[in-house]
């Protein structure tokens, strides 16, 4: 399911994880001059710098800023006390102009204390998301001379070579961090999506040797849940993601009856597959799919571990079937039960944005200080301001500038309400070359023939007849361009009579 709730925390996953602090080492500089209790405490914070949600962000920032005021000479915790300022500033304002504030805080703190290896990756990836990838070099060599075991760093080097569209490099860069992986579930799934995404598994011999690798390295049953939970939630439609995951489910079901951990995720993974995309807010499943996710669901839905999980499956399937009651009635529940309050305010946002109470987004998000994400375009987009819409949509390209739903969904707001035809060719054949859905195809094709309608109109037969010519060469059905082309179809159609 790529719901924009899920876009928002993977957005959110890939900026915190830029590395993990992980099981403290004796013999680590920046670890030596704490004692061990103190040591302790400050994994306990480094943890809650990774698990950064927006309603935490005070909670966070009160514990890190204590530990750094009771040990002044640790650059470290001062480290993470600037990532989580990051993650605070990213939240409000995109990755590109926080990161453009932070590089050179990190690199101040790299000079106060070298030895701790995260500030390198950090500084790095702040970098990478200014639109400056290649300045990250310098701190990827000094972090890799300190840590060459950390696939963290392997994972930001492929970053940084994606971000200069030097995609081979990158792909050899994720492919050598996923052996590093081990027991560090967080980088496992990095290196999975970065792999998937850079087009590393496009067919079925490699999705097998892939999940093979996978379960070879994790083979607790519950940590390669929350793998497969992660990859989910990062979901982008990555060429064989999805293939590599059914086969994990299927490898540990061959020699064991999986976890209700495991089940949940394998739910979830049915969903995925039956995904048939969104009318607005709304997403769409093959029943069959639907059913089999429901069946399992119901044998583990007793399960106290589970029980947020599964309400969210629950708020999806009722947000598909428009069940306004249903989900009225699981937001109460989450209430009472003290769920997450950034999980339940995206989806009390869905339950607004169903109802078509636009303007009530807007304030949620307020109230609620709730990160600018793709809901909260959506509203704007649907009915509020355009421009607002666009800039946070243009911030989402900034981080996932490779995402071809995240092209597709921008191309179609320079299409629909800019009516700017050349913007929504640009991010439409983007999103297209990336990922060749229905959804991309339809969007670059309405594009084109509005173009060729255009030149129609301004008496250049033989430019429209070439945009034409591109649409054609794209893939033209009449009848889904009609049920998708919304306020343009007299374009559409004026160029499909002039040329069929």
């Amino acid at each position: 399911m790529r719901s924009a709730f899920k876009t928002a925390a993977f957005l959110a996953f890939v900026l915190m994880s830029g590395a993990q602090l992980g099981v403290a080492r004796a013999g680590q500089p920046w670890l030596e001059k704490l004692s061990e209790p103190d040591r302790q405490e400050f994994t306990r914070l480094v943890a809650t710098v990774d698990g950064w949600t927006a309603d935490r962000a005070d909670k966070i920032k009160a514990e890190l800023q204590a530990f750094v005021t009771a040990h002044p000479d640790f650059v470290p915790a001062r480290v993470e006390a600037t990532r989580a300022q990051w993650l605070n500033v990213a939240s409000g304002m995109g990755f590109a102009l926080s990161s453009k504030s932070f590089f050179i805080v990190f690199e101040e703190l790299e000079r106060l204390d070298p030895s701790y290896p995260p500030a390198y990756v950090y500084g790095a990836r702040t970098y990478i998301y200014s639109g400056y990838p290649a300045g990250a070099r310098n701190q990827l060599e000094k972090a890799q001379a300190l840590d060459a075991t950390n696939p963290w760093v392997d994972i930001t080097w492929s970053l940084m070579f994606e971000h200069l569209d030097h995609r081979k490099e990158a792909l050899v860069w994720a492919k050598t961090a996923l052996p590093k992986t081990a027991g560090n579930t967080k980088a496992m799934v990095g290196a999975i999506l970065a792999i998937t995404n850079l087009r590393g598994v496009t067919y079925h011999d490699a999705a097998v040797a892939m999940a093979d690798q996978i379960v070879a390295l994790e083979p607790d049953m519950d940590k390669l849940a929350a793998v497969i939970h992660g990859c989910l939630s990062g979901y982008s439609y990555q060429p064989g993601l999805l293939d590599v995951l059914t086969r994990v489910t299927q490898n540990v079901q061959a020699r064991q009856t999986p976890s209700n951990a495991l089940w949940y995720e394998i739910a979830s993974l049915d969903l995925t597959r039956g995904y048939l995309g969104n009318i607005g807010v709304t997403p769409r499943y093959q029943p069959d799919m639907v059913a089999a996710a429901i069946d399992i669901l119901d044998k583990i839905r007793d399960d106290p571990q589970l029980a947020e999980k599964i309400w969210n499956t629950r708020f999806d399937l009722a947000l598909g079937l428009g069940d306004i009651a249903a989900m009225t009635q699981l937001l109460d529940e989450a209430g009472l039960k003290g769920y997450a309050a950034t999980s339940v305010g995206y989806r009390e946002t869905q339950l607004l944005l169903a109802q078509g109470k636009y303007v009530d987004v807007m304030e949620l998000y307020q109230r609620r200080r709730l990160p600018d994400d793709a809901l909260l375009a959506l509203a704007y987009y649907m009915g509020g301001d355009r421009n607002v819409a666009d800039r946070i949509y243009l911030r989402e390209l900034e981080a996932d500038a490779t995402s071809g739903p995240v092209n597709a969904t921008y191309a179609a707001l320079r299409l629909f309400r800019f009516r700017d035809i050349d913007g929504a060719i640009k991010y439409g054949e983007k999103a297209y070359s990336l990922y060749p859905s229905g959804w991309s195809r339809s969007l670059v094709t309405t594009a084109w023939l509005v173009k060729s309608s255009d030149y129609i109109k301004a008496n250049k037969p033989k430019e429209a007849k070439e945009a034409f010519a591109r649409a054609r060469q794209i893939g033209i059905d009449p009848d889904s361009l009609q049920a998708f082309c919304s306020n343009l179809c007299n374009d559409v159609n004026l160029s499909l009579s002039e040329f069929r």
